[in-house]
């Protein structure tokens, strides 16, 4: 079985080419490049409150690996402080995970 294809061209049915999409912020997860403080890698704390306590995570991209195992983009994760109100997102290191993460 093989697919149909349309051999009646028609330029009725043409769709204009339109001006490409600004960039948005989701085009930049997941790239290993930080998002908000460029170059910055470390664990989710507020730098107001100096702790990790009141830490909501928003996202969590998790690193991907190359075949031979070395690290291709680190992993990153968006999150705001519920005392001060203050978000940040930035890269963090390989070994940092969410408390309970796992895959499965």
């Amino acid at each position: 079985m093989t697919t149909a294809r349309n051999t009646h061209l028609s330029s009725a049915h043409a769709r204009p080419l339109s001006a490409a999409r600004p960039s948005t912020r989701q085009a930049h997860l997941g790239t290993g490049h930080a998002t908000t403080d460029s170059g910055y890698i470390g664990k989710p704390t507020c730098d107001k409150c100096r702790t990790d306590e009141f830490v909501y995570l928003e996202t969590y991209i998790p690193p991907t690996y190359r075949r031979d195992g070395s690290v291709a983009t680190l992993g990153e994760v968006a999150y705001t402080c519920t005392r001060c109100e203050d978000f940040s997102a930035h890269s963090v290191p390989v070994t940092w995970t969410p408390p309970g993460w796992y895959l499965g």
